[in-house]
């Protein structure tokens, strides 16, 4: 049957309808087979990102060995000898872990966590103040704090910060630490003979430095890290009296310091794994630091004074 020229033009435009309706239809799905690959790869990426966000360097903690980051002539804490109650505790953490413990060694003075924990040469330090911004700090493990530290058969009496007595003799402190601040305040800091704060414990021992002029009668009464004179003393043969100096909050500064294992920020895992070996071990911990005549003080401080 011939069609007429209408009938014609009418199946045209169905024709062109038909295939503008599936040519939506394959967009559509090519649309929506899009959409699905987009959704499904925005979901990978999310997980992918809270994985990151909760753990955001858990893969930079090496699970073969115990890498520790430490001064290598820090004594009493460390040394490249394994003498040091740090290294006896780091020791402790490893066969604990079942690991095998390796140091990344550097002088514990500026620059120490940016350039061993914060580069992941090293996952852990053992002994880092609490509240330290350059590290995420594990729970407590001991306190210690600054003394006054005189010789046993000096014919001294000083027995608190603001003994007359002091005003006569000749005091040793470093420079720029919480102690002058209690020098300052009782107006002491003319007798004061200062210390170098910052230096390369490869070359110097300041603590060491402290204790030999006091023996040879260069200084008559120092103030130092009470860790660091009984090591020193003991050291040199020495009996000291030692008088605590207590922390006050008339804003003086602070003298005594809870001491924590630091690891980088976001490695919350590996800082539970830490804090759980501290709650395991505190009594062995306890006996290293009695063994090495480490002088500490309550982790829970007594009500501070006025």
């Amino acid at each position: 049957m011939l069609m007429t020229e209408g009938q014609r033009l009418q199946r045209a435009h169905q024709g062109v309808m038909r295939a503008q309706a599936t040519a939506r239809h394959r967009t559509g799905e090519r649309v929506m087979r899009l959409l699905f690959v987009v959704a499904v790869s925005y979901c990978l990426v999310f997980a992918s990102s809270s994985a990151w966000a909760r753990g955001i360097t858990i893969d930079a903690v090496d699970l073969e060995t115990l890498r520790v980051c430490a001064d290598p002539s820090n004594l009493p804490f460390s040394n490249d000898k394994g003498e040091g109650f740090e290294n006896e505790i780091a020791q402790l953490l490893a066969d604990w872990l079942e690991r095998d413990l390796v140091y990344e060694w550097f002088p514990q003075a500026i620059g120490f966590v940016r350039n061993t924990l914060s580069k992941k040469k090293c996952d852990v330090i053992i002994g880092i103040t609490s509240g330290d911004a350059e590290v995420l700090n594990t729970n407590p493990y001991y306190r210690w704090g600054h003394v006054m530290a005189y010789l046993d058969d000096s014919g001294i009496v000083v027995d608190r910060p603001d003994h007359p007595q002091l005003a006569e003799l000749r005091i040793g402190a470093v420079a720029g630490t919480p102690t002058n601040h209690v020098l300052h305040r009782y107006n002491l800091m003319s007798r004061v003979r200062p210390y170098n704060l910052i230096f390369d414990t490869r070359k110097q021992s300041i603590g060491r430095d402290m204790i030999k002029d006091l023996e040879n009668g260069l200084t008559d009464i120092v103030y130092m890290a009470a860790p660091i004179a009984a090591y020193h003393a003991k050291q040199e043969g020495l009996k000291l009296v030692t008088i605590p100096l207590e922390t006050t909050d008339q804003g003086h500064g602070k003298l005594d310091f809870l001491m924590t294992m630091g690891v980088r920020a976001g490695e919350n895992d590996w800082k539970r794994t830490l804090n759980r070996f501290l709650r395991a071990k505190k009594d062995d911990i306890q006996a290293i630091l009695k063994k090495h005549g480490v002088p500490t003080l309550p982790l829970r401080p007594k009500r501070r004074g006025r």
